[in-house]
């Protein structure tokens, strides 16, 4: 259920590795697995049986990789909980990243009050801002002060180290057909499981994101005004419809995202998801050829086409810049469709691309997601009874639609946060003042609608398209201690010298420089330590 989903985007590198540092005093003094016995016992994890569960049909049936469409939500959905998940516990906290307003207290919210009578104990929410989020990450581990239940950091480094001594080892109660006992977190599929894989076992719960990744949204109204093709036939008409969606008179710009549209433009080349795999030997993407290519032709379109605030703008000015017609792309999650329909203010004015190869020839390839969003994990003080209890109320979280349950976490209090506006629930004023976006804890698998039958049928085809035509990241589930231990600080340092030439300020020679100290610093050992992890997953 799509109506109020926020995408999210965790705090950068920055204060990472401090954070891992006041976290990891006193840990273990031996180094554990290392290399190639690493490798093999992060092959060994066997991820959590996928159990599909549909609640109630799709108007348009998915699959593990295409989303499911709905036109309308069901009526008078039945609960599907005989007693609240929760019941077993006094209480229950949860950290977790957010896009929205503090919803004050449970006394005073709606939702929340709702949330809590559903779970069936005191729920205790600690909602933090995304661009705080790393720092209150830190002081809480610094103070050895933290939640059940909280959202890890994708930038930590040394995540094999801090998993194993502050959060939960949850393989045996997850682990292959163990994870049944929950069935909607085994609606999960597996391939959202990949990057929960710690110290031989799995020790977090992914929020599950669709494989098919980011789409590049248009404003279909700008297009129509100025007249402008949104299907360019190759490179030279995309650069084309670049120049004539930009007026610097009258302040608008194609794009604003420069590191995306360097990806998109390295899309449209065909250049690797990340990294390149051939016969077991990893390559990084800064040594491909469309890469290189994709980041010389930068400066030139930054100059020409690219917001004036590009370089000092946040994640969420990018999206207000579309949003207000001051850009008319954005390259963002296909799974925000409803937010973007909101924020544009009509479906009408919004539209799904899908580029050409950079010569001709029919759409370019994309990149697949890695199939989450984040990962939540649980305080190694929760044991036993109380960690069973914990994972029912996640379970609980992931409930698909076609419950009442879902209705309310998704729409808080009937009457008073949400009404009926045909065969859609609606939020009301109150009901977005006091909405809550549990789901970067965990939620069900996304879904396209509920929603008017044609934005359903165009985000089903988009899709069904790109899915049929996708380059995979070789490394998503597999394992490098240098990745873990250095790759955050020597892959912040060569990103700051992408962004150098972007901007024009470096040239691509300082790029190549920048590229031999990165693998003199490491990065030639991840290579060979995903070599090794590849290498221990086709032996297994």
């Amino acid at each position: 259920m799509q109506k109020m989903n926020r995408r999210t985007v965790l705090a950068g590198a920055a204060g990472a590795s401090a954070a891992v540092g006041l976290g990891l005093a006193g840990c273990r003094s031996d180094p554990g697995p290392t290399g190639r016995e690493a490798a093999e016992q992060h092959s060994k994890v066997v991820l959590p049986n996928y159990v599909p569960v549909e609640l109630v049909p799709p108007d348009l049936p998915g699959t593990e990789t295409i989303l499911p469409g709905y036109f309308a939500y069901p009526r008078d959905p039945a609960p599907v909980f005989d007693t609240p998940p929760g019941e077993a516990l006094e209480s229950i906290s949860m950290m977790y990243n957010t896009f929205v307003p503090s919803p004050g207290s449970a006394a005073k919210n709606s939702f929340w009050g709702q949330l809590q009578d559903d779970i069936g104990c005191t729920v205790d929410l600690m909602p933090i801002p995304s661009g705080d989020y790393l720092d209150k990450f830190q002081t809480m581990l610094a103070g050895n002060d933290m939640p059940d239940l909280m959202n890890l950091p994708s930038t930590a480094p040394d995540q094999q180290k801090l998993t194993e001594k502050v959060f939960a080892d949850l393989g045996p109660l997850l682990s292959g057909s163990a994870i049944e006992k929950y069935p909607y977190l085994a609606n999960i599929p597996q391939y959202s499981w990949k990057g929960c894989k710690f110290n031989g076992t799995i020790q977090a719960i992914p929020q599950p994101r669709p494989q098919t990744g980011e789409v590049l949204l248009y404003r279909a109204d700008i297009f129509d005004e100025l007249g402008v093709d949104p299907e360019p036939a190759d490179g030279k008409e995309f650069e084309e419809m670049l120049a004539a969606l930009t007026d610097r008179g009258a302040g608008r710009f194609a794009f604003s995202n420069v590191p995306k549209m360097r990806t998109r433009i390295g899309k449209l080349l065909s250049a690797p998801n990340g990294w390149k795999e051939e016969g077991g030997v990893f390559t990084p993407q800064y040594l491909d050829e469309a890469y290189r290519e994709s980041l010389a032709m930068m400066p030139d379109l930054v100059k020409k086409y690219a917001h004036p605030d590009s370089a000092t703008a946040t994640y969420a000015q990018f999206r207000d810049f579309f949003f207000t017609g001051a850009t008319a792309l954005l390259d963002d999650g296909a799974a925000g469709w409803d937010l973007y329909v909101r924020s544009v203010k009509g479906a009408d004015k919004l539209g799904m691309m899908i580029p050409p190869k950079y010569e001709g020839g029919g759409p370019a390839p994309d990149h697949s997601g890695k199939g989450f969003q984040g990962i939540t994990v649980i305080n190694k003080s929760v044991t036993g009874e109380r960690l069973d209890a914990v994972l029912q109320v996640l379970n609980f979280l992931a409930e698909p639609i076609g419950s009442a349950e879902h209705l309310r976490r998704k729409f808080g209090v009937a009457d008073k946060d949400w009404e009926w506006d045909g065969d859609l629930p609606v939020l009301t004023d109150a009901g977005n003042q006091a909405f809550i976006d549990v789901q970067y804890i965990v939620d069900s698998p996304i879904i396209l609608g509920p929603g008017p039958r044609d934005e359903v049928d165009l985000q089903h085809t988009w899709h069904e398209t790109v899915s049929q035509n996708l380059i995979d990241n070789p490394t998503i589930g597999l394992w490098s201690d240098t990745n873990s231990s250095k790759g955050p600080a020597i892959n912040r340092e060569l990103d700051d010298v992408v962004t150098g030439v972007m901007y024009g300020r470096n040239s691509m020679d300082d790029f190549d420089k920048a590229v031999e100290k990165w693998r003199k610093g490491g990065g030639d050992k991840i290579a060979d330590e995903y070599g090794e992890a590849f290498a221990a997953e086709q032996d297994g």
